[in-house]
């Protein structure tokens, strides 16, 4: 099958159950993260640091801040972050067949699953903080991950062109930006 590897009709059944897990717990991540509060029902907490003309900074305040609702944007990162992490904990090793052109082993499969654990937990506590505190820090998290992740591995690893899928991160990290 894939890098050379043979598959018994076991591991074939076992990694088609993981597949469809995958995809059931992405489709819950994602139409959860598309339940969104309305923005007019909430008490405006945030001042815009530059000087705004009156009806400008009206709107921004009637939305609570930013050009980009800061809880709109917390759902979309916690969706696209979450398949991303669901799919390091359910099927690792799809995840490194689909990226990359290098076999992978025991230690990279616990370190896959390791991460996505991590990743969740992350993204449960932002969903538990004050939008307010939470945008910032999974900005902050979702940059450092672009850094040392997809670019460091386009720039000194062998990727395959499935790869390029986790430059969609640009358009988040800008709307991020746009919501503090």
């Amino acid at each position: 099958c894939c890098l050379g590897v043979q598959r018994t009709p076991h591991q074939q059944a076992a990694q088609s159950t993981l597949m469809r897990a995958f995809l059931v717990l992405a489709a819950l991540a994602t139409s959860s993260a598309l339940k969104v509060a309305d923005p007019a029902t909430k008490v405006a907490t945030k001042v815009p640091a530059a000087k705004l003309p009156s009806s400008a900074a009206s709107a921004l305040a009637l939305r609570g801040g930013g050009v980009v609702s800061g809880s709109v944007w917390l759902k979309s990162f916690s969706a696209f972050m979450g398949m991303y992490a669901v799919g390091f904990v359910l099927a690792p090793a799809m995840v490194i067949e689909q990226n990359f052109d290098t076999p992978y082993d025991k230690y990279h499969l616990f370190i896959s699953r390791l991460s996505g654990i991590a990743f969740l937990t992350l993204i449960y506590t932002f969903s538990t903080m004050e939008t307010a505190a939470a945008v910032p820090i999974a900005l902050t998290m979702a940059c450092l991950t672009a850094v040392f992740g997809p670019i460091y591995a386009e720039l000194k690893l062998e990727t395959k062109p499935a790869h390029k899928m986790a430059f969609l991160m640009a358009p988040l990290i800008v709307s991020g930006f746009l919501a503090l």
